[in-house]
């Protein structure tokens, strides 16, 4: 995550007491499980009720949860929940699974990807009249289609292997690809950098250290696990070692290369995934539950800081881009995806077609981006940047 402008900004803020700072925390906490649990039991997306907490604690309702509130270390806490979250699902993306969809899943995350980025910042460009670099931020976030959204509705629809498959492997990728594209871009923006070959190098270079760190701390840990070194509590030494691996995967690698540690988080979390290793029933219930207390944390953080003017301000150029997102590019995303596959069936494809949902990756990354550019003085790009994603995103 970007941290020296944002910090710079955030600590030019009110400092939020100790005292107040637990209440919020704690009264965020509440809100987000207990929007867990009623998703649960109506069997809808919790991101719903995320969203809904978020708006009521920020500018829109109570004004409670603000820039100010986490002070500098906002970004932080971002990263490290991002780190986790992306870990977790890509711990539970298991290789055999991806092959039952092959093809799809290739093609999600390459062409499907490609035409999500070039189409989205086309529409943004034209319709809104922002400049490209902007326009190509907003496509590249909006690529990305998480996990931590999609892995529910995977698991309230009943679907066939390669569906789940497809939707889960895209939601994996093109998180960690979609994050690194962002960051670049962003990056080329405030240094005033031509595109090109140039964003295309900081682009691999990101990718190419996500992945070797990634696969380095995954070795490291799937030796300890291996030689179970706390034989009388080797259940809580694996929770604890996994978790561990999630967060040094992505500190080590961001500390290397900026931003590239979503991609060390998602990479180590599919090499130790594909492992035989002890007690992986306990790993995962233990990551799947830190998880969801971390997404029910930090959407609802990061909805509560949502500026509503900027989304109402984007009018009917904003609902124009919602349409031809949600009903021309993803429809067109997945049948591109899925042409000439014959075990995809017509309602199979409709059903890829309609469901693009996205993650805590745009809308962490659009909240953070949109604070550098406000102190770069744009403004009016801010604003755009956080409208059009969250209106998309939600």
């Amino acid at each position: 995550m970007p941290t020296t402008r944002a910090n710079t900004v955030l600590s030019e803020l009110p400092v939020v007491v100790a005292e107040q700072l637990l209440i919020i925390v704690t009264g965020i906490l509440l809100l987000g499980v207990a929007g867990q649990l009623l998703a649960g039991r109506l069997r809808v997306p919790s991101v719903i009720f995320y969203l809904a907490a978020g708006l009521v604690l920020g500018e829109a309702g109570f004004d409670i949860v603000t820039l100010a509130t986490f002070g500098d270390g906002l970004t932080t806490i971002v990263g490290i929940s991002v780190a986790i979250i992306v870990f977790d699902g890509a711990f539970a993306l298991q290789f055999d699974r991806i092959r039952s969809a092959s093809t799809t899943s290739l093609r999600l995350v390459t062409v499907g990807a490609a035409v999500m980025l070039v189409g989205t910042a086309a529409t943004v460009h034209f319709l809104m009249d922002t400049g490209w670099g902007i326009a190509f931020l907003i496509g590249a976030l909006l690529v990305a289609t998480g996990p931590t959204v999609i892995t529910p509705i995977v698991k309230v629809v009943h679907l066939r292997e390669h569906v789940s498959a497809a939707l889960e492997t895209e939601g994996i990728v093109n998180d960690v690809t979609a994050a690194i594209a962002a960051v670049v871009i962003f990056e080329t923006i405030l240094l005033f950098e031509a595109g090109g070959p140039a964003t295309l190098l900081a682009f691999v270079e990101r990718l190419v250290v996500g992945v070797g760190v990634g696969l380095l701390v995954a070795a490291g840990a799937y030796y300890l696990l291996r030689e179970e070194l706390f034989p009388g509590d080797g259940p809580r030494a694996a929770r604890f070692l996994v978790v561990l691996a999630a967060i040094s995967s992505y500190g080590i690698a961001d500390l290397v290369s900026t931003e590239a540690g979503v991609a060390a988080a998602a990479t180590a979390g599919i090499a130790l995934g594909n492992v035989p290793l002890p007690h992986r029933e306990t790993i995962e219930r233990f990551t799947e539950d830190v998880t969801l207390l971390l997404l029910a944390f930090v959407f609802v953080s990061l909805a509560a800081l949502v500026d509503v003017g900027a989304v109402l301000a984007l009018g009917v150029e904003g609902i124009v881009l919602l349409a031809v997102v949600t009903l021309v590019l993803r429809p067109l995303v997945a049948f591109v995806s899925t042409a000439g596959v014959e075990q995809f069936t017509r309602p199979e494809r409709l059903f890829l077609a309609a469901v693009g949902p996205r993650g805590i990756i745009p809308a962490s990354l659009a909240t953070l981006f949109a604070i550098d550019l406000a102190a770069e003085g744009n403004a009016a790009g801010a604003q755009t940047l956080v409208g059009a994603v969250f209106l998309v995103s939600s």
